[in-house]
């Protein structure tokens, strides 16, 4: 196979080598950067290399001699100082990006149990990553993008949680540190719409559903605050397309739901709480399918390219 990916323990890397075995280096998938290519291979590499990734819904790397990196969305002029000024590509985090951090913080801190709720989240994350592989798998036989794509741990600005402290601030940050944020597990974009998607890994537990209340191992959630911040969403992506476009609103923006997917425990209860999706994952495909079809092709790769900008969240 020209290309191979390799994961090691801290260690994500796509090797490139040619029909007959030959290495032509490989690609570190965490930040980008080729190494070990030789110079009169550049351009194949390049070539090996963006195929795989487009297959795998990833963002491409630049050739050999192809400048500046282009704009996420043609035909939107770059911001002051190009695009890589202070913006991050989002389409590069994995499932359970950044829990290994808080997981090894934890353990220093807490001793080695402390650890067990940063690795149940990040299992949790992977467990809905592979429920919705069948969604966002590229249409190799069309020759088409995936209709879904999906982003993980969006950290977005969200200065409306009551309290001091909540579960969204309690876990990994990956930025904005000195202002309150909103960590979004999983956001799902597709002809159905966006879905905010929380994770709730609690292996044996219970979740009770009420018509008003969701109860999580006997403790309430907050529905009132996952429907504000798919509210902020909504809010955001529609600022975002209205200024890629040189518009001033965007007219009809895309419909965002927020959902809980749970997993590991025993879901107690028929009810639909109000604005808020409450499903096991091994339902959750044919859940999000079910909201039928109001975004063309265009206008899922539209929400994604703003959506993959981590300014559009700041």
């Amino acid at each position: 196979m020209p290309a191979r990916r390799r994961r090691r323990p801290g260690s994500d890397r796509l090797y490139i080598t040619t029909d007959d075995g030959l290495p032509l280096g490989h690609l570190d998938l965490a930040d980008g950067t080729a190494h070990d290519v030789p110079t009169a291979f550049r351009e194949r590499f390049a070539r090996e290399a963006n195929g795989w990734l487009w297959q795998n819904n990833l963002p491409p790397i630049a050739g050999p001699d192809a400048g500046p990196a282009p704009a996420l969305e043609a035909g939107v002029p770059p911001p002051e100082g190009g695009w890589s000024a202070g913006v991050d590509d989002l389409a590069r985090h994995r499932p359970g990006h950044g829990l290994a951090d808080v997981a090894a913080r934890a353990r220093t801190e807490g001793g080695p149990a402390a650890d067990r709720p940063s690795r149940l989240q990040a299992d949790g994350q992977h467990a809905v990553d592979d429920a919705l592989a069948k969604l966002t798998r590229p249409r190799m036989r069309r020759g088409r993008e995936a209709r879904w794509r999906i982003l993980h741990a969006v950290d977005m600005a969200f200065d409306d949680i009551p309290g001091s402290r909540s579960r969204f601030t309690d876990r990994v940050r990956t930025g904005l540190e000195s202002s309150p944020s909103a960590l979004l597990d999983h956001l799902v974009i597709g002809p159905a719409g966006v879905f905010v998607v929380e994770v709730m890994n609690h292996p044996g537990g219970r979740v009770y559903i009420r018509p008003d209340a969701l109860e999580v191992d006997e403790q309430q959630l907050d529905l009132a605050l996952r429907r504000r911040i798919g509210e902020e969403v909504s809010r955001r992506l529609s600022a975002a397309l209205a200024a890629a476009a040189g518009a001033a609103e965007t007219l009809n923006p895309p419909p965002v739901t927020p959902v809980v997917a749970v997993v590991g425990a025993i879901v107690v209860g028929s009810d639909r709480p109000r604005g808020v999706l409450v499903s096991r994952i091994g339902h959750l495909p044919r859940l999000l399918q079910a909201f039928g079809s109001p975004l063309v092709d265009q206008a899922v790769s539209q929400v994604h390219a703003v959506a993959r900008r981590s300014d559009t969240w700041r």
